[in-house]
């Protein structure tokens, strides 16, 4: 509501009003120009700021439960000390809200906020909206710190409506169906002449013409560089899922002889097993196509090779998650990402707009916690933010 009374305003060419004079005049206004007489200096001073400040994305920099938190305005970079007891109980630094500010005697409140906190990975787009705002400032010869984002009030909305749409409004019931009757897990499994001949076909451009993409590739070599094991998801590049990480069609692993390709879908792995053959042809014969249900798979989710419970405490399975997670990353620190428009994290961050884009999606990462392992995140998080001097 205090977007309605505050910035709303009705139009002249598309609402129609009894009195033609109320065309642009925000109902905050109206009610100040009606009743200022009966309200107190303090009432009409905090009126005031509510007109004079417009909504905009605030990343929370500290945070003090139930006192307050320091927030940075992302698009004009001001930072703001706002005393707030109760949103400050649910949000972690690095969370972005999306909110107007107020003042009043010289005390920052936050008049109003949004009902979720957006993620850290959620600045991205919000980078890309400030980059055309400072833009445009910078062309009119406007300080970042006066922009007018008035102007932008109704982009930014409609920038906040399509990020906290998916977490308003889950597809949970739609997805516990979908998943119910639909999974399947194929493991299509193919004898292969060469290690590295496939590995090689399955990077090559003849693959991506086929509308496949590989990314967030694992290799092993011996002391003598010859190929071991290579893991990699493949991406339908025909994909059109507007995500940081798009969901992969399949996973690909090759290690002794064999290549093996998971996939959860019939429809799916009979398209896959044939795109595989054309890629690489007479190098590779067709075995099997391992068929478990999700209820199957589950069952023997963690358990090793002989159907022994692994113990995910063990310090041997730990070391070798960690292993495998720091080469995934180092690795991820050169592969050109869609979200960062086709560059790599460490082409990124040699401009001030990549830099904060490559912090983001580090956030992230340090926010999300890998196979429940905090000390397995935190070792990663230092290794990224060493390697890219954050």
């Amino acid at each position: 509501m205090p977007w309605l009374f505050h910035r709303w305003s009705p139009d002249p060419d598309e609402t129609g009003v009894a009195d033609s004079a109320l065309h642009r005049v925000t109902p905050t206004q109206l009610f100040l120009a009606k009743q200022r007489r009966k309200l107190s200096p303090l009432m009409i001073e905090y009126l005031q700021s509510c007109l004079a400040h417009p909504f905009s994305f605030f990343e929370v920099t500290h945070c003090e439960p139930g006192q307050g938190f320091t927030l940075c305005n992302l698009l004009t970079g001001q930072m703001h000390e706002v005393l707030e007891r109760t949103a400050s109980q649910s949000v972690q630094v690095h969370d972005v809200i999306f909110g107007q500010l107020a003042v009043a005697q010289g005390v920052t409140l936050l008049e109003a906020t949004s009902p979720v906190a957006l993620p850290p990975e959620d600045k991205l787009p919000i980078f890309e909206l400030t980059a055309r705002v400072r833009t445009n400032a910078d062309n009119t010869g406007i300080d970042h710190a006066d922009i007018d984002l008035g102007m932008w009030d109704i982009e930014l909305r409609e920038l906040y409506l399509d990020l906290s749409d998916p977490m308003l409004y889950p597809e949970h019931d739609d997805m516990l169906n979908f998943v119910d009757d639909d999974i399947e897990i194929h493991r299509l499994i193919f004898d292969i002449d060469s290690e590295e001949k496939a590995l090689e076909l399955l990077r090559h451009p003849d693959a991506r013409a086929l509308g496949m993409c590989p990314r967030d590739e694992l290799t092993e070599r011996d002391g003598e560089g010859t190929l071991q094991y290579a893991r990699f998801d493949w991406q339908d590049m025909d994909d059109a899922i507007p995500a940081e990480l798009p969901t992969p069609l399949c996973t690909l692993w090759i290690e002794d002889g064999q290549l093996i390709a998971e996939v959860d879908f019939p429809e799916d792995a009979d398209e896959l097993r044939q795109i595989i053959s054309d890629i690489l042809g007479a190098s590779a014969r067709f075995v099997l196509d391992e068929v478990q249900t999700l209820d199957q798979a589950l069952a023997i989710d963690g358990q090793d090779a002989d159907g022994e419970k692994i113990d995910i405490n063990d310090p041997e399975i730990l070391a070798l998650v960690s292993s495998h997670l720091k080469e995934h990353y180092r690795t991820w620190i050169d592969s050109a990402l869609p979200a960062l428009n086709g560059r790599t994290p460490r082409q990124a961050i040699a401009d001030p707009g990549g830099r904060d884009q490559v912090e983001a999606l580090v956030q992230h990462i340090e926010r999300s916690s890998v196979l429940g392992m905090p000390e397995v995140d935190a070792s990663i998080a230092s290794m990224l933010r060493q390697e890219l001097g954050l």
